[in-house]
């Protein structure tokens, strides 16, 4: 058995492309890089969409329109009948949070106004009318605090 005899084995790994290995191997000299600017220096890394200093093409598209979205004031829902469950005694933001039913920077809307048959007071930055129609039937009371401050 001598050397050629040997076959040799798919490593299943790319060669590397060996640059600067003169004019024969198509990267000789510049190794690929073209000649001068910042893309032929070592140590230069071009954004995603980069597009060679010209204005790029997000900023090219026009701006146009407004939107409320920014601007509006989301609630987290909770339903009215999950939170008397949860809660013992009045219905508060601390209570709510403490019961896991909200995030502490969540402003809290009761919704679903399910028949409620103890008296609670409740003390959240919104509520829907059958809610407020459910909880004053039963005898409690309703407080919104204003959630915009």
């Amino acid at each position: 058995m001598s050397l050629q005899d040997i076959l040799s084995v798919d490593t299943g790994r790319k060669k590397a492309n060996r640059v600067g290995r003169g004019p024969g191997s198509g990267n000789g000299k510049t190794c690929g890089r073209g000649h001068k600017g910042a893309g032929s220096r070592s140590g230069t890394v071009h954004r995603q969409l980069f597009e060679g200093g010209q204005m790029p093409f997000w900023m090219r598209i026009p701006y146009r329109g407004f939107s409320n979205a920014r601007h509006t004031t989301r609630y987290q829902a909770v339903k009215l009948a999950k939170a008397v469950e949860r809660v013992d005694g009045d219905l508060t933001i601390d209570a709510l949070i403490a019961a896991g039913l909200a995030g502490k920077n969540d402003r809290i809307k009761l919704v679903s106004g399910a028949d409620v048959s103890k008296k609670v007071n409740v003390q959240v930055h919104r509520v829907t009318k059958s809610v407020r129609e459910a909880i004053e039937k039963a005898g409690g009371t309703v407080e919104e605090i204003d959630a915009r401050g």
